[in-house]
This record gives C-alpha cells, sequence and structure tokens, in this order.
C-alpha cells in the first residue's frame, strides 16, 4: 500500500465491484485483551464479517432470505493461523476468495493486513456446506450460486464435482 488508494497483493478496493471480496474495518479498543492486542476470538469475528460480505456477492445471502431460511449455509470447519499481534490504533482489511467448489460445500481462503503493519496478520479457511434446514441434510449449491462464484473468484476457484 504504497498509494493512497492502492491495495495489498490479493485485496481489492473495500468500495468496489473487483475480487476478492474484501472488507476494512477499523480496530475498535474494546477489541483489546489484557496483553493490549486484539484477542483471538476477534480476527474470526473479521473472517466471519468478511464471509458474510462474500455471501451477499455471490447471492448465498438472497437465497437465506428468498427461502426464509430454510436454505442456506452451515459452517462446517475453520481453522486460523495467526501472523502477528494487532493493536490500537489500527485498521484491518479481510478478504475471502473460493478455493474448493464442490456440489454441497465450499472452501473459503481469506487473510487479514494490518494497515498499521502493512503486513498479513491471519489467514483463515472454513469449510461452509448448503444445508436444507428443514429435511437437516446437505444440498447442492445452487447452479445460479456456482456461476456467480465463478464470476467472483475466477481461476482461483478449483471445482471438486
Amino acid at each position: 500500500m504504497n498509494q493512497p488508494n492502492s491495495f495489498p497483493e490479493g485485496f481489492a478496493d473495500p468500495e468496489g465491484a473487483a475480487g476478492p471480496v474484501t472488507i476494512r474495518q477499523p480496530v475498535a479498543w474494546g477489541e483489546l485483551d489484557a496483553l493490549g492486542h486484539v484477542n483471538h476470538t476477534v480476527f474470526l469475528r473479521w473472517l466471519e464479517n468478511v464471509r458474510f460480505a462474500w455471501f451477499e456477492r455471490v447471492g448465498i445471502a438472497a437465497l437465506m432470505r428468498e427461502s426464509q431460511g430454510a436454505m442456506g449455509p452451515i459452517l462446517a470447519r475453520i481453522s486460523v493461523d495467526y501472523r502477528a499481534p494487532v493493536g490500537f490504533p489500527d485498521t484491518i482489511l479481510a478478504n475471502a476468495r473460493c478455493a474448493k467448489l464442490g456440489r454441497s460445500s465450499l472452501t473459503l481462503r481469506s487473510r487479514v493486513w494490518s494497515e498499521q503493519q502493512q503486513a498479513i496478520v491471519a489467514e483463515g479457511e472454513v469449510v461452509v456446506v448448503m444445508l436444507d434446514y428443514e429435511g437437516q441434510r446437505s444440498a447442492p449449491i445452487p447452479e445460479v450460486i456456482r456461476a456467480a462464484i465463478r464470476a467472483c473468484d475466477g481461476d482461483f476457484v478449483q471445482a471438486r464435482d
């Protein structure tokens, strides 16, 4: 981020339409723990926030609303590799991209960038399963959403049909 309107490699303008989906969030004073750095659980919230921005972009959030909660994603697995502590004041960028796209599941990879440190401070991965909440079983990801995922994340997506 050497220039005012540039973004680190792998991140996009949070206000733009280009991928990967990226959000910007200021670090809040209340997110610090007794040791003066952001508590590890806050990183999970940042990953959740960018995941839901990604859900909005590819149509999963609309599917949840249209089905009145009968169909939608459920988190099956989450992992985070913490690279460096984050303090206050700071602002982070978090991104999300679909890395693997299966019949009823997908894997999102995310990174968190500290503007203060000019570095990646965490990397995460989640596995999300599309769930038929009424039948309590996995459901195929609709083709319209699959197409939106491919349009959003392009060559980054590895299909596992």
